[in-house]
């Protein structure tokens, strides 16, 4: 295709597909070789092949050929790249290219040939192509635009000469061959994306190798945004600039990602547009010569673009060039997010910072997108660099699901990355762990960094665990007057070192006016580095979780936020070692370490059976001296914890990291607290000393599988820790590793006497899942077992579980499988329930009540495995309190030492459950729907809600009675100090009957039984307050029980002509012979009704285009062995006819009737009675109930 013999209006065919969606155009220029001026240029090439250079913004391409060209076609040519950050000098690109001609003009004596340069394979590293000759070209999936001028009839393109391809394969032969001999040396070099994540760019350039979008906003702070537009895409390979792309296991390179319109139509309709541009604009370049060579791309301007992931059975991870992180500013990160079709899948952004050295500091994560979700912004509003933090990258990830299913197709678009800085608003208290005493004064503490020369307001907000406002502060800042103030601090703290010189001190006061504030005309403002504190102190605080909320805001209207909580403590028991020290020794008084050994656990400790799983954080901030020991185990102790796991697994050259493990575990200890030592993963640069069959398999029975590996690893630090740390776990709460082995009694017992070393003797647990059967006993030195559940089991398939444990124990012993030796011992996990699906009341009823199910069964602890996780909401991720800390401290206080005693039947229908303990007993209450009851439970008795709120629980009078008025709610609250002895009678009440016959005028016995459960006679009288319709023998009778003795009192009960079938809350009252006389009541169910049969009636309105017609269905079961029938009156009132229908029962059958009433609206809401009387018997039936639509 001679290009002289085309025209403007000759235009080949453009290629099919998606090739014009990434075209742009630049202009090239035919050159000799030799002549070149380029920079980069080399002689290597020969003087009869010319070049074409094309510049393109940001980089110089250098095209060249390899053949002398005879007639102008278009070829395979080769593509040199010459970045300008770099050094002049050829680099070559490898890749190759094909042209497809769109048309050629003569200009100038030169003839200009305009061309889309077609990349053939999409892959951005990796590029093949073919030669196409006679007019045949080889279109690939993607394209660019050029266009180019040659001079002279030298022509372009011709086939690959023979040598060449000879060359080629040789060289391809030898590097087959060279792969070959160094495979595994190879193997072991770090991949290309390792070798561009280490590599450390200088801070000063990060922005400008970035390829980002870095504005300046009103106040001078910076907005960095990626919007994967032509900006992103310099170099027009459909990858943006210097983002990285992670080739690991599992995310495979044949994932397609690349730069893709968001609107592929509008994309179609825009790129003929920049080819139509060229004619006219060629014709104005020749009006106005200083023009650029080419037009705007109209394609670069109009169509707005996205990074797209393909998925084809992978998973992708896309990371983004380092930028600036300044710890003086706080950041707000938003990223747009768009998926379609899929199923598994979660698609989320994490923010990843480090230090100068590239060691990671911290990451945080946005919210996950999973299934199909149009455009969707995910936002992080606090993002707080890390103290040490020098640079920040973003990841954007697809992963699989939970579960561990993938995706097989579906598509994933990110847009619009970025992160605007502000200024950083901290807020804090004076403890850093957030725990105060009663009376304690909480010091708000508040510190803005970054400020620019606006007018701000800063607003502290005090609020409760309901987020009720307590409180505010409010300060307007000015910047000028802060300024002089500081100055004013910095010049008096100056002036007071100086108080011994007195002229300089003159010549002070004389600068200084009568405030001792520098004139604000002296100060330019605040910088970058000002840092104002504010103080805000609370006092008289009621016991509970508090927040407080920090903002700042400016003329603008912009704002920013940040908070902090902390809680106040109650006194919840009336033990006084509550906040006291119960076991320190004289050692510890003095903080000195005891050399002291202990020979069991319990010989020292009785620590409640509620614990955590210590976070390593707060282990870290304990071996690096922010956090003492004693600190640290004071704080537990306040918050309830009786059990602390302690990760501890360090390697050999960390001494010192077992040695403050081991101190840490001595604290404990004296605060009443038992340490685990919690074996549970190594550091990841130690992994390759255990020799695993499988790297990707880090459980804990593949780390200890062999001694002669981990024993040089762990011993030097067990003997450390040992002395200390008596229990210990290997592996953590969700690894099950061990289970299936065979002989896991002969394994563990080995692996314990492996650890234990040169040490004390310990014992060890192991995890185990709820599903599957444990062993039958544990063995000298193997403890128990701690089961674990992924979905946190509810209160009542806990008791379940355990139940059905213990119930199948007994069976195989009986059985003769297993002998009767001691059993296992029993760990729980009691996660709480997620923050993103349940409400604050739910959680909270949730948690307690399975800390509650423990005490009716023999578990020794239940722990918290991850007290920071933020969907647990028990700490925040700087160790601070949450939502639910103080009800897990008040439940582990009033519940840990003490047992299920069983449950009262309250008149209301409250659920209850008795906790016994040695010296005073709790009553744990709720209901679903909120009521009021009325119940004498002794004469010191107060109440205790989760928040640690203490009240009297005063007596009132009650239908004659001195009861305490119980408000019950959907979260349970605590009754502390009820009479146990008056809590056992209670519940030793019983009827030796359910039901009365519904024989009207007819005599029925009914007893009454119930036990003396103390140590002492007791005697009294005992009265049933009967319904209306109801006589009995006697009103009262006397009773009198030697101690543990049991009784019945028996009644006569006669049923008027007018009592009505159901079930009944009956009134028991007992009046003891007591000084002063005591009286409580009793309710017990009974029902009235016919032996052997029920009764269901119901109504329903029917429409009939009038009134309606109310439809009553009268329902009868004869559970009896004979045929009986019924005589029916339905009463509706004085205004109505009664209705009469006779009902047939046959033996063990159920019958039916329906009586329809004219005007059925006007009944509803009205009492009918039903008046069933037996044919051939005694039993009238009343039954009344309410007509209902």
């Amino acid at each position: 295709m001679p290009s002289s013999s085309r025209s403007l209006s000759h235009r080949p065919a453009r290629p099919n597909g998606p090739s014009r969606r990434t075209q742009t155009w630049f202009e090239t220029g035919w050159m000799q070789s030799a002549n070149s001026n380029h920079p980069g240029f080399s002689a290597r090439s020969e003087p009869q092949c010319p070049t074409i250079q094309i510049r393109v913004r940001g980089f110089d391409h250098i095209i060249r050929h390899f053949e002398h060209p005879s007639t102008l076609r278009w070829s395979m040519i080769y593509v040199e790249r010459w970045p300008r950050h770099r050094s002049p000098g050829w680099r070559p690109f490898g890749r190759q290219v094909s042209i497809q001609p769109i048309c050629s003009f003569s200009d100038a004596g030169s003839q200009v040939m305009v061309g889309r340069l077609i990349q053939l394979d999409p892959s951005r590293y990796a590029f093949r192509s073919r030669t196409s000759s006679g007019g045949n070209v080889f279109h690939a999936r993607q394209g660019l635009a050029f266009a180019g001028s040659a001079t002279g009839s030298e022509s372009v393109g011709v086939r690959l000469s023979l040598v060449l391809r000879a060359i080629c394969c040789c060289i391809v032969a030898f590097w087959m061959i060279l792969g070959s001999l160094f495979v595994s040396a190879i193997a072991e070099e770090p991949t290309r994306y390792e070798k561009l994540r280490r590599e450390r760019i200088p801070r000063e350039s990060l922005i400008d190798r970035s390829s980002v979008e870095s504005t300046r906003g009103p106040a001078g702070l910076r907005r960095f945004r990626w919007d994967f537009s032509r900006a992103s895409d310099k170099d027009f390979g459909g990858w943006p600039d210097n983002w990285l792309r992670y080739d690991g296991p599992g995310y495979p390179n044949y994932v397609g990602i690349r730069i893709e319109a968001r609107d592929p139509k509008l994309e179609e309709v825009v790129l003929p547009m920049d080819t139509a541009a060229l004619k006219p604009w060629r014709r104005l370049r020749q009006l106005y010569p200083n023009m650029s060579p080419l037009p705007p791309s109209l394609a670069d301007i109009l169509v707005d673009r996205c990074l797209s992931i393909h998925l084809d059975g992978g998973l992708a991870r896309v990371e983004s060039p380092s930028l600036p992180a300044n710890p003086t500013f706080q950041y707000q990160f938003s990223v747009d997010v768009r998926t379609q079709g899929l199923v598994h899948d979660h698609v989320y952004a994490q923010i990843v910072f480090e230090d100068a050295s590239g060691n990671e500091l911290g990451i945080r994560e946005t919210e996950h997108v999973t299934k199909s979700t149009d455009w969707t912004t995910l936002t992080l509003t606090d993002l707080l660099p890390p103290r040490r933090a020098d640079r920040m990258y973003v990841r954007l990830m697809v992963v699989g699901g939970e579960d561990g299913l993938e995706d097989i197709t579906g598509h994933v678009g990110f847009d619009n990355v970025m992160f605007r800085q502000y200024p950083q608003l901290k807020v804090a208290t004076d403890k850093s762990l957030g725990v105060y005493l009663p009376s304690e004064t909480v010091v708000v503490r508040s510190e803005m960094l970054g400020l620019s020369n606006e007018h701000t307001r800063l607003r502290l907000r005090l609020y409760d665990q309901h987020n009720k406002t307590l409180g505010t502060f409010t300060r307007a800042i000015d910047p000028v007057e802060e300024a002089a103030r500081l100055q004013a601090e910095e010049d008096n703290s100056k002036a007071e070192k100086d108080a011994g010189e007195p002229k300089e001190t003159a010549q002070e006061a004389k600068r200084l006016n009568l405030k001792g504030v520098v004139p604000k005309q002296q100060i330019a403002g605040l910088d970058d580095s000002s840092s104002l504190h504010y103080r805000w102190d609370l006092n008289d605080l009621r016991p509970g979780f508090y927040r407080v909320a920090a903002s700042m805001e400016n003329d603008r209207g912009a704002s920013l936020a940040n908070e902090t909580s902390f809680i106040v403590l109650g006194r919840i028991t009336n033990d006084p070692s509550e906040f006291g020290d119960p076991n320190e020794t004289k050692e510890s008084i003095l903080g000195l370490p005891s050399l002291a050994t202990f020979q069991s656990e319990s010989d020292v400790i009785d620590p409640t059976p509620f614990g955590w799983t210590l976070p390593k954080s707060l282990m870290e901030r304990h071996r690096t001296g922010k956090l003492s020991e004693r600190e640290l185990a004071r704080w537990m102790q306040l918050i309830g914890i009786g059990w602390s796991k302690l990760p501890v697994w360090f390697g050999p050259d960390q001494p010192d990291h077992a040695d403050a493990a081991a101190l840490l575990a001595f604290r404990l200890r004296d605060r009443g607290i038992q340490p685990i030592g919690l074996l549970d993963q190594p550091p990841e640069d130690r992994l390759h000393a255990y020799q695993l069959r499988d790297k990707n398999d880090t459980r804990v029975a593949s780390l200890l599988r062999d001694q002669s590996a981990w024993r040089p690893e762990l011993e030097p630090l067990m003997n450390r820790m040992t002395m200390r740390i008596r229990l210990w776990q290997l592996g953590a709460d969700d690894d099950h590793s061990f289970m299936g082995q065979s002989n896991i009694e002969s394994t563990l017992e080995g692996i314990s006497t492996g650890l234990q070393g040169f040490g004390q003797p310990i014992q060890t647990m192991i995890a185990w899942s709820w599903v599957d059967t444990p062993p039958a006993t544990a063995g000298d030195s193997w403890r128990g077992l701690h089961r674990y559940s992924k979905s946190p089991l509810t209160a009542a398939e806990m008791d379940a579980m355990l139940d059905r444990e213990i119930q199948e124990r007994e069976k195989a012993v009986v059985a003769g499988l297993v002998a009767s030796a001691r059993p296992p011992e029993t760990w729980l996990t009691i996660n709480p329930v997620s923050r993103k699906k349940y409400d604050l009341n739910s959680r909270i009823t949730d948690l307690v009540l399975r800390m509650a199910a423990t005490r009716g069964h023999d578990v020794a602890a239940a722990f918290l495995s991850d007290p920071m996780n933020e969907e647990a909401a028990v700490l925040t991720s700087d160790g601070r309190p949450d939502e639910l800390l103080l009800p897990f401290r008040t439940a582990s206080l009033l519940l840990g030492h003490r047992n299920n005693a069983g449950s009262l039947r309250m008149k209301n229908g409250s659920d209850n459950i008795i906790f016994r303990g040695d010296k005073e007993s709790v009553l744990m209450v709720w209901a679903n729907t909120p009521t009021i009851e009325h119940m004498y439970l002794g004469e010191n008795v107060y109440e205790v809600d989760v928040w640690g709120r203490r009240t009297p629980l005063n007596l009132v009078e009650h239908e004659g009675r001195r009861v305490q008025q119980i408000s019950v709610g959907r979260v349970p609250k605590f009754l502390v100090g009820i009479d146990q002895s008056l809590a056992d009678f209670r519940m030793s009440v019983r009827l030796d009957r359910t039901r009365i016959d519904a024989l009207l005028g007819l005599q029925q016995p009914l007893g009454v039984q119930f036990r003396n459960p103390i140590n002492q006679s007791l005697a009294g009288e005992m009265a049933i307050v009967p319904p209306d319709s109801w006589r009995l023998d006697e009103a009262k009778k006397p009773w009198n029980l030697l101690p543990k003795e049991s009784t019945k009192v028996d009644f006569g009960v006669t049923l008027e002509n007018n009592a009505t079938i159901g079930a009944y809350q009956l009134p028991l009252d007992f009046a003891f012979e007591t000084m002063p006389p005591t009286v409580i009541r009793v309710h017990r169910t009974i029902s009235i009704g016919p032996e052997g049969f029920d009764i269901r009636v119901t109504t329903r309105l029917i429409d009939d285009g009038q009134d309606g017609r109310l439809r009553v269905k009268i329902e009868m079961v004869n559970h009896t062995n004979r045929l009986t029938n019924f005589d029916c009156l339905l009463f509706a009132g004085r205004d109505r006819q009664y209705e009469r229908r006779v009902l047939v029962l046959p033996p063990r059958d159920t019958v039916s009737r329906n009586i329809d009433w004219p005007n059925g609206k006007d009944l509803l809401g009205t009492r009918m009675w039903l008046r069933a009387i037996e044919q051939d018997g005694n039993r009238v039936i009343n039954h009344s109930f309410e007509a209902k639509p």
